[in-house]
């Protein structure tokens, strides 16, 4: 098969006050034309620094490629000027960023973004037409009115597809997507991903997809490889690094994924995090976090072994005469205990929520209209369990917490703590009561006052409910929170800006246990997060609550850790919550068409079963939720649901009981009826 291109033993450094950091230390890959290759590892693992040195995008002054060569067929990149860099950027290699609100830029439209790719020989009405028809290619509606509005106008899915759109306008050789779908709902990254896949089939490119999510690489990839601290540890085709990892780094990203198959134990966590790049290794650079290791792996770099195209850099497959690897010791962790068998005593009871917003316009500032983020949520969660509030972005889940918190005053409803009115009191009456209240945010770092040292954090709180006799006290106190979220004493003395993300989420968490809470809201406090940093706060949560009878009100949009965390689901569309119920029956039997659609864009690296095939055959919503500010008459879902009825545009259907825990408001289950 023909290569596209390769690289060969590619060498990136960056100078820094502290010395050199070897980002990318001898990376070789090879792509073929119209072939799939997913890179995987975890932040910091040099994913991204490798795909901008093919392009000669590195940070100046402090990037510099030592060594290697990257060949496009066979003609060196590297050796290349920046003048002749110019016509391969964009044409011949393009590439998606991360973020598309920090690469797009703010004063063109998206229009002239997307036209400057392509040749300056067509005429302005010729770049017209083939920015709208890849407008249309990428999913976006009325491109013609979108080619004249600016990146704010858009949703974050949408400028995600314009990103895309920009990449593909020029119809590269080879697509490089850098973390393309991170921050998206499942159901926009299922479009994204049926997209490049698509448009891949459909014109042959090859693609380089950077991502740490296991599953997404299982969904794009035709070859993976593996990359920790530098270097390449793992190397094959899809089915036989998903059917067998090797590299026992690989291994435990598999174990650290959350599931329906794991709602019983503990996640696996990998010790530790990525070495220092700064050093120069003796031995294998996972050694210290690796169960496995033995004295070779501390002394000796393990070569590349291939075997059947599988390639892995492990002392594991190699016989070395006298001396034997240490047996695996995975860790068997205690079960959490039989799952939904709780019935413990009501602690939060919300009844009717709305929070309306409303609609200034004109120089006296009228209110014309309401967004209605909120419309009419009705939940209730119990000591020491977990309710998973799920859906798209846009659709009330932030804003419900922050109305149950009294953060934001709710138009309309109760909400009952405890069996005392949160809704009618008094900020001053309130104050006492948020101590049993708190909040994890879903970015830590921009919740930490960064001029705070995380003394001052933790103690803050305890000052303001009177929690401790005194400073040395509440200091004390503070020693064993740290201690509770897996951190040393000595963060006491440090600062936000000096720790990891996984890190600094567990300091969000130990300044929520501070004062002493019943339920914490936690927002999205994993979205961001490594796989292997998510096993780690995950089996935090889950350990605090068995030893502590917290409750959680979970919000996210990431379903396999509903799937591990959750004691009951409640599926919010548009305001709306549309079906509810224990764990077990919203996920493995859910009713209502959206909720089906959200498992069916999950993607997935477990096996497909009859249940699991069924969810799929309901198929992804296409588009986005309509706004809050008109929506649809009837059933809000109507618009992008497979199985409306005529019914169904007309009237908003009422709640059908499915079981005594489980309901669905849905015009394909009347009351009254077995949808079984």
């Amino acid at each position: 098969m023909r290569t596209l291109l390769r690289i060969d033993d590619l060498k990136v450094s960056f100078a820094t006050a502290g010395g050199t950091v070897r980002a990318v230390d001898g990376v070789s890959l090879d792509i073929a034309p119209g072939e799939a290759v997913a890179l995987l590892g975890e932040s910091g693992s040099g994913k991204s620094v490798a795909a901008l040195a093919l392009l000669h995008l590195l940070p100046q002054p402090a990037g510099r490629i030592v060594a290697g060569r990257v060949l496009l067929d066979d003609r060196d990149l590297l050796r290349m000027s920046e003048r002749d860099m110019r016509a391969v950027r964009g044409r011949r290699i393009a590439m998606i960023f991360q973020e598309p609100q920090t690469s797009l830029n703010p004063v063109m439209t998206l229009g002239e973004q997307i036209a400057e790719i392509l040749p300056a020989s067509l005429s302005r009405s010729k770049r017209r037409e083939r920015v709208v028809y890849w407008l249309d290619a990428v999913g976006i509606a009325d491109p013609g009115r979108r080619y004249r509005e600016y990146p704010h106008q858009l949703s974050g899915g949408m400028k995600q597809r314009a990103m895309i759109a920009m990449a593909l306008a020029a119809e590269p050789q080879l697509l490089i997507a850098d973390e393309p779908t991170t921050a998206l709902d499942v159901t926009i990254q299922a479009q994204v991903l049926d997209l490049l896949k698509e448009l891949q089939r459909r014109t042959g490119m090859a693609m380089l997809f950077i991502t740490h999510d296991l599953a997404v690489a299982y969904q794009v990839a035709d070859r993976v490889a593996v990359m920790y601290a530098g270097e390449i540890v793992e190397s094959a085709d899809r089915q036989a690094f998903f059917g067998g990892a090797r590299h026992p780094y690989a291994q435990k990203l598999f174990r650290a994924v959350p599931g329906r198959g794991k709602r019983d134990e503990m996640l696996e966590v990998i010790s530790g995090g990525v070495p220092s790049l700064m050093q120069e290794f003796r031995g294998c650079r996972f050694a210290d976090r690796c169960d496995r290791a033995w004295d070779l792996c501390r002394t000796s770099a393990p070569a590349w072994q291939v075997d059947s195209g599988h390639g892995v850099r492990c002392h594991l497959y190699r016989t070395v005469k006298g001396v034997q690897p240490a047996a695996a010791t995975v860790p068997r962790t205690a079960a959490a205990g039989a799952r939904d068998a709780s019935d413990g005593q009501v602690l939060l009871q919300v009844r009717d929520l709305a929070v309306h917003f409303p609609i200034h316009s004109g120089v006296m500032r009228r209110i014309v209209g309401h967004v209605r983020a909120v419309d009419g949520v009705s939940l209730t969660i119990r000591a020491g369990r977990t309710l998973a509030l799920v859906g798209e972005s846009g659709c009330g889940k932030t804003t419900v917490g922050k109305a149950i918190l009294q953060l934001v005053v709710p138009t309309a409803g109760e909400v009952l703590f405890d069996d005392a009115r949160l809704d009618r009191m008094s900020p001053s009456a309130l104050r006492p009561l948020r101590r049993h209240l708190q909040v994890i945010f879903q970015d830590p770092y921009a919740s930490l006052d960064p001029r705070m040292q995380v003394s001052e954090i933790l103690e803050e709180g305890m000052r303001a409910q009177g929690i401790g006799a005194g400073a040395a006290e509440r200091r004390s106190r503070a020693h064993d929170l740290l201690g509770q979220v897996g951190l040393g004493t000595e963060a006491l003395a440090r600062y936000p800006h000096e720790f990891s993300g996984g890190q600094r989420q567990r300091l969000c968490i130990a300044r929520a246990l501070s004062v002493e809470p019943r339920l914490i809201v936690c927002d999205e406090p994993t979205s961001a997060l490594d796989v292997s940093v998510q096993a780690q706060i995950l089996n935090l949560l889950r350990r605090l609550q068995r030893e502590l009878s917290l409750s959680y009100l979970f919000i996210t949009h990431n379903l396999g850790v509903v799937e591990y965390l959750a004691h009951e689901v409640a599926v919010m569309y548009l305001g709306r919550l549309v079906e509810t119920g224990l764990a077990h029956e919203v996920l493995e039997a859910p009713k209502h068409p959206y909720t089906r659609a959200l498992l069916a864009a999950v993607p997935s690296i477990e096996g497909s079963g009859a249940k699991v095939a069924a969810v799929r055959a309901a198929g992804v919503p296409q588009g986005e939720a309509p706004s809050p500010v008109n929506p649809p008459t009837g059933c809000h879902y109507h618009p992008r649901c497979p199985q409306a009825m005529p019914q169904c545009r007309t009237d908003y259907p009422g709640t059908t009981r499915i079981s005594a825990t489980h309901w669905v408001r849905c015009h394909l289950y009347p009351a009254g009826t077995d949808p079984s």
